[in-house]
């Protein structure tokens, strides 16, 4: 075989594993089609169009809210696929199948007791294992061992790292691995600070720091708690959230998407 011949097989081989979902084999059609399929059965089975609206995602019609989430997880895994391709995480199947296995098999009573997908607790990953140590150099928080991606401004590379910790300011700083940055004022740049999102019962002082996003009085001078929501919800309904640390990938689809690693910093008045 000619050296040129050698070259135009091997191109052409590129092509088609390419082709076939990346190089490493990640499935991103198929996946991107499961969770579009699954998802928007299940909201349009069991939420209203009111609970919906929050969610660009979720669309007009079922047949939209496959289109637009099946592009969004598209977007999602090809960015997981550069990440696989340089060695910095590894697709994980099995967290993709459990979680599809449980928006299949969760009742209607479930999904509407939930805000997000990631409320779903085999649904709350990242569907990769990390494979960057503290110190190495990485493009996304799913790449970082126990850490986050501490980035620059702008910079589309960071390294692995700490993290901002509980009540330190994340308005330039990214907080620490399973934390969020919470915006106390929405009119005001510098006061956002990292959370710990608290259960039902927990202290708070803004609706942010509560996993069911209602903080309110617990009356006779007891102070703010978090409270379980009392309007109605849907598991695919939020437009976005609060976060940082490394968000899971159901996290991240109810923002509009992965680019949203970043959009975990958005400030309030954004969302």
């Amino acid at each position: 075989m000619t050296t040129t011949n050698k070259f135009l097989t091997g191109s052409v081989l590129a092509l088609a594993i390419a082709g076939c979902g990346g190089v490493s084999g990640i499935p991103i059609e198929k996946t991107a089609t499961d969770f579009s399929k699954a998802i928007c059965s299940a909201a349009y089975k069991c939420c209203t169009p009111d609970t919906l609206m929050g969610n660009d995602a979720a669309g007009m019609s079922e047949a939209e809210c496959e289109t637009k989430t099946a592009d969004n997880f598209r977007g999602q895994l090809q960015t997981m696929q550069q990440s696989e391709n340089k060695g910095r995480s590894k697709f994980d199947q099995k967290q993709v199948d459990a979680c599809l296995a449980a928006i299949r098999g969760a009742s209607c009573e479930t999904l509407t007791s939930i805000r997000s997908l990631a409320s779903i607790p085999e649904c709350n990953t990242t569907f990769a294992t990390p494979e960057v140590y503290v110190g190495g150099t990485c493009g996304q928080d799913f790449e970082c061992m126990n850490s986050v991606c501490l980035k620059e401004p702008m910079a589309w590379e960071g390294t692995c790292g700490e993290g901002a910790p509980v009540g330190a300011s994340c308005t330039t700083d990214h907080c620490a691995q399973n934390l969020a940055c919470d915006p106390r004022d929405g009119n005001i740049d510098t006061d956002s600070v990292c959370v710990q999102e608290q259960d039902v019962g927990g202290p708070c002082v803004d609706n942010f720091d509560c996993k069911s996003r209602v903080c309110s009085s617990s009356g006779a001078g007891g102070g703010m708690t978090c409270q379980a929501a009392t309007a109605p919800q849907c598991f695919y309904g939020g437009g976005c959230a609060a976060g940082g640390g490394r968000p899971s990938l159901a996290a991240l689809l109810l923002m509009g998407l992965f680019v949203v690693v970043a959009l975990l910093r958005t400030r309030r008045r954004a969302r």
